[in-house]
């Protein structure tokens, strides 16, 4: 038996040798030579690790206990990019580090080259970025030694996203903290199954949202905290972001796709323009789009809009439970025209559509004097809209009233709340080319004395208002101004 003990023995030694040396999934940095210095270039580094990790069938690229200095990183299929807390991957300040990528999507530009950017992927699957730690664009630093007009916006050649991926497909980005991005700071493009959860977003160029001058206090860089651009299957949930322009954005460049069963939930938005917005790029369809649970505040311009202007059809949109304060521009804003922008190689253009949408338990305070706006056009109406229990607080003040003026249709304009000018015929809400709206459980005031209804409803029909209890001095012609108003018998009666 002893003679026997002893090859088992070599046996076990050699079993166990052989275990421990097997892949573990992980593909430290380090190990590929990068610094963590925040001085060294490390991006070959950072890219062997996940080329071999994708090589061996998918892992863990692991970044912790440094500073990492990279131009733009290829993220490949069941690749994890895992940067650890503490740990933070930096871009680089030189523009020709991010090098631009041929793609077979179109392109906000109309041109096949996508912007650069920082961690990009094309056509993956099983993708994940994720950790504790950051990344920072350092977006405030690339290339502007070549601009010597401090109020001058540097060129979309030379702003690299933080992260761009396109036709992937079981996407997941967790955990993190993002910031300073040159441009766009996130962007999602015809990719399918995609979570976003927990992230934190600070990209805001100017944190002052009282300053008049915003657009110019430094060089603005259209830092979008969120974009999903025709994506499928998507949950944004328990995100903090507060970005230079909107913060969380769904857009189509792609009259042939769309966004399609989308939630946003449990997220706080402070931004430089709308906090949280479809549009303004609309070449395909929004459907399934759930938003509730978020907070909005702090923002230039819109707190939530809906917007078709490229020919999209936006149909069943639930929004709910949100507040809003310190709204800049519209509260609410839905918009319906014609600018009929392409995007890529000119193509068709659909016809728009914009209907069966729910917007309920919404409070608001400091709200813009400007007033609430949902219009559409008279050869395009708006269809199925309810709007239920709503508490506003404006900030009013609008005395000279001319009830008469009209107001411009302007069908191809730049969708923004001002775009029918710095106020609107009503504090509250102004409606026109809309077919079968509901205002109900609607309470309106304002801080400072406002002359104007609470709504005006012109070009409409199928309108049922209850339950509104709105503001007014004895200076206001009619609390609910009607125009042209048909087929709605339980409205009423003008005071």
């Amino acid at each position: 038996m002893k003679y026997l003990l002893k090859p088992l023995l070599l046996w076990l030694v050699f079993s166990t040798t052989g275990l421990a040396q097997k892949p573990t999934g992980v593909w430290d940095v380090f190990d590929t030579g990068a610094k963590g210095d925040g001085k060294t270039m490390d991006t070959k580094a950072i890219q062997t690790a996940i080329d071999r990790c994708h090589a061996a069938g998918g892992g863990k690229v692991y970044l912790h206990n440094g500073r990492f200095l990279s131009g733009t990183i290829y993220l490949k299929s069941y690749v994890t990019l895992y940067v650890e807390a503490g740990a933070v991957l930096l871009g680089s300040e030189k523009a020709s580090d991010y090098p631009d990528q041929a793609s077979e999507y179109p392109t906000y530009d109309e041109h096949p080259l996508t912007s650069k950017a920082f961690i990009y992927a094309e056509n993956s699957q099983n993708v994940t970025i994720e950790g504790r730690g950051t990344i920072d664009g350092r977006g405030d630093l690339i290339d502007n030694r070549k601009l010597t007009d401090p109020y001058v916006r540097p060129s979309f050649k030379y702003r690299p996203r933080i992260i761009h991926l396109r036709g992937c497909e079981n996407v997941q980005v967790r955990n993190l903290t993002l910031r300073n991005a040159a441009s766009w700071l996130q962007t999602y493009q015809a990719c399918k199954n995609l979570v976003i959860d927990g992230i934190t977003v600070d990209t805001r160029e100017n944190k002052d949202v009282d300053n008049p001058n915003r657009e110019h206090a430094v060089r603005h860089r259209n830092t979008d905290g969120l974009d999903v651009v025709d994506c499928e299957q998507v949950r944004i949930a328990n995100c903090l972001i507060s970005s230079g322009d909107d913060g969380i954005c769904l857009k189509s460049f792609s009259p042939d796709r769309g966004c399609r069963n989308i939630t946003i939930s449990n997220c706080i938005v402070s931004c430089g323009a709308s906090g949280i917005k479809i549009g303004t790029e609309t070449a395909g369809a929004f459907e399934d789009i759930t938003i509730q649970n978020c907070t909005v505040f702090d923002t230039w311009g819109e707190g939530i809009a809906i917007m078709t202007v490229d020919g999209a059809r936006i149909e069943r949109v639930t929004i709910s439970n949100i507040t809003l304060r310190n709204i800049k521009r519209s509260a609410l804003f839905i918009r319906l025209n014609t600018r009929n922008k392409q995007f890529g190689q000119p193509g068709t253009v659909n016809k728009p559509v914009l209907k069966d949408i729910i917007i309920e338990n919404i409070q608001g305070s400091r709200l813009a004097s400007l007033g609430c706006s949902i219009t559409g056009l008279a050869d395009y109406t708006l269809e199925n809209v309810q709007i239920r229990s709503i508490n506003f607080e404006f900030e009013g003040g609008i005395t000279d009233v001319k009830p008469d003026a009209p107001v411009p249709e302007k069908v191809d304009a730049y969708p923004v709340g001002t775009m029918f000018g710095p106020t609107l015929p009503a504090y509250g809400f102004y409606v026109r080319h809309v077919k079968n709206i509901t205002f109900d459980q609607i309470h309106l005031r304002f801080v400072k004395p406002d002359h104007r209804p609470a709504l005006v409803i012109d070009s409409a029909e199928e309108v049922e208002i209850r339950g509104l209890k709105a503001q007014r001095v004895a200076q206001t012609p009619e609390l609910v101004q009607l125009k042209n108003v048909r087929n709605s018998p339980n409205l009423p009666k003008p005071n």
